[in-house]
């Protein structure tokens, strides 16, 4: 085989959120198959309280399971000369890798180096962020981080690191920084690369998670139970000129198909042909799928539309007041009427208060769908009403509470198991950012 032939790299996906299982990802290092080990551990959802945090105390701010993930992991990549790349810094992650330092010490590692990416953070850059929209003048703008590409943990990577933390990134980005410096000097060799990173980055939704055939409600699941429980997670192969071999570790149940493969190409993509990335717009027009074997299957064909000329910001805005989300449940004989009753009660009751808005709905019945829910073939002998609503202060969020406690004693007979939630009224507002403003950094730890 030439070196053309020759894959430049090899990496795994090990997680693919926050709260992901930690056992695949072992599974892949332990195998000897991969020389790089992603972790996506980051969304807007988990940025939020890691800013938060960071506020509180200047340490913090960076994933609070950090600890969890890696101390299973960092023995096995260690001892098997595999690098870590992961957004598992949050809001913090010069701070995250001085811990994954101490961690690496703790567990008898010494001499590790850990770098640590900043430059996402642009709160100090806002005179140049273009939002999508005004930000209300009553709201407060908690965080903006931009999404950075792979080019700085690529740096990392060549300097010598074996943990690379960021905070916001591309997610693509983190698959792709291992191929980068040895890709083929071409824009379709990392358009590539990146869309490996993008087939990856949710891990075990590309081998059979989450994955339901085309009128798969009239057949049994396409894996077991047992075979979900011990669900492989992806790796891949990269080429040169960013053709990739997708597949799963011999012997670890999942599906790698071109089915599979293929949903998840389109996964949260608007346009297929202009799906734009930190690094590169990528064009999936041309990309094919070859079954090479079970469980394994090449890509070929993404192309690059070129770097973009902005890079995307999301920004944190806190609105005043509340949001809370209630359930109160009816069981057994005529539970979908006295719930149905239930939530007339609540209409009536709270429809027209001043300083809320409100939805009503039963879980089961219309609670996902709405109106486009079918009609039941039988009724129901558990049921739960839902109320979710805005409100304005605190008074009112408890005063919603409130009405759903009273159906307990003076709604529909059996109203029980009353579930409460209330959080702040956070919302995600995108803006851009040109990409010259945009300083990213390596903080160096070492154990």
């Amino acid at each position: 085989m030439n070196e053309s032939q020759k894959p430049i790299t090899c990496i795994g996906s090990g997680a693919g959120f926050a709260g992901d299982r930690v056992d695949p990802a072992v599974a892949l290092v332990k195998s000897g198959l991969i020389d790089s080990l992603g972790l996506e551990c980051l969304a807007e959802r988990t940025l939020v309280p890691a800013i938060k945090l960071r506020k509180e105390n200047s340490k913090k701010g960076f994933d609070p399971r950090l600890r969890t993930r890696l101390t299973p992991l960092l023995p096995e990549a260690f001892q098997k000369n595999c690098r870590i790349i992961s957004n598992l810094g949050a809001a913090n992650p010069a701070c995250a890798g001085e811990e994954i330092a101490r961690l690496a010490n703790e567990l008898g590692y010494k001499k590790r180096r850990i770098a640590g990416m900043i430059g996402d953070d642009v709160m100090g850059l806002t005179q140049h962020i273009k939002w999508n929209k005004p930000i209300d003048g009553q709201a407060n703008l908690l965080g903006a981080h931009a999404y950075l590409g792979c080019k700085m943990m690529s740096k990392a990577l060549e300097e010598g690191a074996d943990v690379v933390v960021t905070g916001r990134v591309a997610d693509s980005a983190i698959f792709a920084a291992p191929a980068l410096a040895h890709l083929d000097n071409e824009g379709d060799a990392l358009a590539g690369a990146l869309t490996v990173g993008h087939l990856l980055e949710c891990g075990g939704q590309l081998t059979g998670g989450n994955y339901e055939p085309i009128a798969g409600n009239t057949k049994p699941p396409p894996l077991s139970a047992q075979e979900y429980a011990a669900l492989g997670y992806p790796l891949a192969k990269i080429f040169k000129d960013g053709h990739a071999q997708i597949s799963l570790v011999p012997g670890l149940p999942g599906i790698v198909d071109k089915l599979t493969c293929t949903l998840q190409l389109l996964y949260e993509v608007h346009n297929p042909a202009h799906y734009i990335t930190p690094d590169l717009i990528l064009d999936f027009s041309n990309v094919r799928f070859e079954q090479t074997a079970s469980n394994q299957i090449m890509l070929y064909g993404a192309c690059s539309k070129g770097a973009p000329p902005t890079l995307k910001v999301a920004g944190f805005v806190e609105h005043p007041g509340f949001t809370v989300d209630i359930e109160i449940g009816y069981a057994g004989t005529g539970a979908l009427m006295r719930a149905q009753f239930a939530s007339d009660v609540l209409r009536r009751r709270v429809s027209n208060w001043l300083g809320i808005e409100a939805q009503i709905d039963l879980v089961g019945v219309n609670s996902v769908l709405g109106q486009c829910s079918r009609d039941l073939t039988a009724e129901p002998v558990e049921v739960r009403v839902h109320i979710s609503a805005v409100c304005d202060d605190s008074f009112a969020a408890q005063s919603v509470e409130d009405e759903v406690y009273a159906l307990t004693l003076s709604g529909p007979a059996g109203g029980c198991s009353v579930r409460s939630e209330k959080r702040a009224r956070i919302e995600v507002l995108d803006g851009y950012i040109e990409q010259k403003w945009i300083q990213a950094e390596l903080i160096w730890s070492e154990s």
